[in-house]
């Protein structure tokens, strides 16, 4: 299991966020699912539809649960 983190906060990205994103890439903003993250890393914000959105890597970071602050 994983969280996703917000580079510029330190913290999970808001609801807020989530939608701007959402927004942007053109996904049902109301019927947001999760993020998922690929075989390969790649993180993606998905809609009930099955819609994406690849999310900047470069803003967010994924954090497995269990992980400690050394392998991050």
């Amino acid at each position: 299991m994983f969280y996703v983190i917000d580079k510029r906060t330190g913290e999970q990205p808001t609801h807020r966020v989530i939608d701007n994103i959402a927004k942007k890439y053109g996904l049902m903003r109301a019927d947001i699912d999760q993020f998922f993250v690929g075989e390969d890393g790649i993180l993606v914000l998905v809609d009930d539809c099955g819609n994406i959105a690849y999310v900047d890597r470069n803003r967010f970071k994924v954090k497995w649960y269990g992980e400690s602050e050394k392998q991050a």
